[in-house]
Parts: C-alpha cells; sequence; structure tokens
C-alpha cells in the first residue's frame, strides 16, 4: 500500500528489523484466537471472556515491546501512539479476564471502548508516520480503521447475544491479523529491495568488490 519505490532510511530499515518478529507474532496471536473464536462461537460467555481478555492482553504485551524496540530501548522517551494503544490493551484484557461476574454487556462496553480508543491511538500514529515516513503507516492505518469499526460496532451494541457478538469479534481478529501478517511481509519486502538496491550501488562504485 505504501510507495514502494520510495527508499527507506537506514534508521526505518534498523527499525523494522528489529521489529519484525513481534509483528508476526501479533499476527499469529489474533489469527489463531480468531480460528479458536470462529468455530466455538457458541461456547459461552467465560469461553468468550477469557479468549478476547487473553488476546487483547498479549496483543498489548507485544505493542509495548514494539514500542521499545523502535524506539531502540532507550529510557525517557515520550509516550507514543503505539506505547498508548499497548497499556489500554493490557489493562482491557487484564480487565475481562479477572472479573469473573462480568455480564455480557458489560464485556462489549469494555471491549468496545478499548477498541475505540486503542484504534484512535493507531490513528494518531499512522497519520504521524505518514508524515514521517516511518515502517508501514499505512498498514497501522488500516488495522485503525478495523479498530475503531470494531469498537462503534459493540458500543452501538444491535444484540446482547453472546454468539453473534463472539463471530463479529471472530472476524475482526482474523481480519485484524491478516492486515498485521500482510503489512509485515510487506515491509520485509521493502527492506529487502532497499537492501539489494544499496548493494547494487556500493557494487557499481569505481573499486568495489564485485
Amino acid at each position: 500500500m505504501s510507495d514502494a519505490s520510495a527508499p527507506m532510511s537506514s534508521r526505518t530499515v534498523g527499525t523494522a528489523r528489529r521489529l519484525w518478529g513481534l509483528v508476526y507474532l501479533r499476527a499469529a496471536v489474533q489469527l489463531v484466537a480468531g480460528v479458536l473464536l470462529f468455530v466455538n462461537p457458541d461456547e459461552g460467555l467465560t469461553w468468550l471472556r477469557w479468549l478476547v481478555g487473553i488476546a487483547i492482553a498479549v496483543q498489548g504485551v507485544l505493542l509495548v515491546v514494539e514500542n521499545r524496540r523502535a524506539t531502540g530501548g532507550s529510557g525517557g522517551e515520550d509516550l507514543n501512539a503505539r506505547l498508548v494503544a499497548g497499556i489500554v490493551s493490557v489493562v482491557a484484557g487484564v480487565a475481562v479476564v479477572a472479573w469473573p461476574s462480568m455480564t455480557g454487556p458489560l464485556l462489549f462496553l469494555i471491549v468496545g471502548i478499548w477498541a475505540c480508543v486503542a484504534g484512535a491511538m493507531a490513528l494518531v500514529g499512522g497519520l504521524r508516520g505518514r508524515s514521517a515516513r516511518t515502517v508501514a503507516w499505512d498498514w497501522q492505518l488500516v488495522n485503525a480503521a478495523l479498530w475503531l469499526v470494531l469498537g462503534i460496532v459493540l458500543l452501538a451494541r444491535p444484540t446482547d447475544d453472546t454468539t453473534t457478538v463472539a463471530m463479529l469479534l471472530a472476524l475482526y481478529l482474523l481480519l485484524s491479523g491478516a492486515v498485521v501478517l500482510v503489512g509485515g511481509l510487506a515491509t520485509t519486502t521493502r527492506q529487502k529491495d532497499a537492501d539489494a538496491s544499496v548493494a547494487s550501488g556500493l557494487g557499481s562504485e569505481p573499486g568495489a568488490t564485485p
């Protein structure tokens, strides 16, 4: 989705390398949770609460770690959109799992608020990334849109049927996981193309090793 012909800076390439594994892991968590929920949508509220809560919390932890790797792990850096989205995700996930008496409407409310806040943070991060030409800002905007749509639908809550909402969450997890995975692969391809361009440029310099 981004301009594949645009060169990436060495800092951008380094950031991409640090984030590859975490991005793919985040995609895998969402896809696995989506599949499990899709094939077992009628297992009940407890099953839905645990699966969705754990998936949200793990995603939040990975977002926080991604943030630290993207900033080089230096201390004292300003809170950015990815970090805020990660913290919100961890808090929401823990709340969902640790509240055994949570009712269906309350679960949908918490997940809806989480999705809207995380989506807004991802939207801000994607727009900032677009201005700064950071890695995969376009895929971040797509994921932000998915978050926001999920949040709005859950807050509007056209139904309180657990099975129906479980199917909706499964669809979100599958779509979001696919977007994260494809975005990671696209970024990897861009980085390899950039490496090849640099190598080709060095090889054409006088005295360069063939």
